[in-house]
């Protein structure tokens, strides 16, 4: 069976989703903004909290809008050990964006449980090669791509290496139209990229499209949270705040309840009805069953003779009288 594996745990459509929180940008460079962040993910029921590792320069041209706005929320590595550290106090799976190479080994040396790479990054093919070979979880949004694209990247992967990489469907707009969401694509990705898990990554806004997408058989969710939509930064606006985390956590574990298994049998909570034969009319002794004399009505004990059991009794003959509206026994036949 296929799966996504981190550490212990087995992630799969329909059964054990991993939800991720994505904290991202929205600590605001405020370690103790930081650890708020995760207490929510954790006091909400997510499985895992997401960071990004980039320099600005790294990323974007100096002296643009996007470099000053990216060297902003730059991580140092004092930062990422305390992470760490403190996602393992909390018991939480630490997932972070390496945005280079040294990112990449920076993770690696503070014991990231999960790589992530995000959509622009898909086509960094230098980077996803080296961070595959890390053999760290490895998750790739496929945002902003095409499925040659796609294709192109799963070639630089670990092909031995299945259970350890998956693919997110990802729309990267903010915040995603809901014309534009897409969440067929999940299936479509699963069938091509047949091995891999496949989850998604959403930036619409609300909760209503991961519920949808792992109804759909996404095995990963990723979703931005954030202490207060209304704090100023690029990422808060169409971020969840913790009453919808709870929320949505509480939705797609439901969910996940109450699609049960693929196997069809009575429950042991279900009410039981059994449709017995009775009699349409008084009988006298000596008459024969035949269909017209009785009639086949809902009971809640399972005495008497079962409707499907009726030719093996018609034209049975009566040994005892038989009052209209009552239970036909086996007891009242010549047998």
């Amino acid at each position: 069976m296929s799966y996504f594996k981190v550490k212990k745990n087995k992630y799969s459509s329909f059964k054990k989703i991993l939800k991720i929180a994505e904290i991202g940008c929205n600590h605001n460079n405020n370690f103790s903004q930081c650890k708020r962040l995760i207490n929510i993910a954790k006091k909400t029921g997510f499985d895992a909290v997401k960071f990004q590792l980039f320099k600005a320069d790294e990323l974007v041209p100096k002296n643009t809008k996007g470099y000053k706005i990216l060297s902003k929320y730059e991580l140092t590595e004092n930062w990422i050990r305390k992470i760490s550290e403190y996602c393992k106090k909390k018991k939480k799976i630490f997932e972070c964006s390496p945005f280079y190479k040294k990112a990449v080994d920076l993770l690696v040396k503070y014991k990231c449980d999960i790589l992530k790479i995000g959509s622009p990054e898909i086509k960094n093919l230098p980077l996803l090669k080296y961070a595959s070979k890390t053999k760290i979880p490895l998750i790739i949004s496929t945002g902003d791509s095409s499925i040659k694209i796609i294709e192109d990247a799963k070639k630089k992967l670990n092909k031995k290496n299945k259970k350890n990489i998956s693919f997110l469907h990802c729309i990267s707009e903010y915040p995603t139209k809901i014309k534009n969401l897409n969440l067929l694509n999940i299936n479509y990705l699963k069938n091509k990229l047949n091995g891999h898990q496949v989850g998604f990554s959403d930036h619409s806004l609300g909760i209503d499209a991961c519920v949808n997408a792992v109804s759909l058989g996404a095995s990963i969710i990723e979703k931005h949270i954030t202490l207060s939509k209304r704090d100023l930064g690029p990422d808060h606006f169409f971020a969840i705040e913790p009453k919808e985390c709870f929320e949505m956590i509480n939705k797609i574990n439901e969910l996940i309840l109450s699609l049960g298994n693929n196997e069809k049998k009575r429950l042991h909570d279900e009410n039981t009805v059994y449709i017995k034969i009775f009699s349409k009319m008084n009988l006298r002794k000596g008459e024969k069953l035949s269909f017209n004399k009785v009639r086949f009505l809902r009971t809640l004990n399972n005495k008497g003779i079962d409707c499907k059991d009726f030719n093996i009794f018609r034209n049975k003959i009566f040994k005892k009288n038989l009052m209209r509206d009552k239970l036909v026994t086996k007891k009242l036949f010549k047998l």
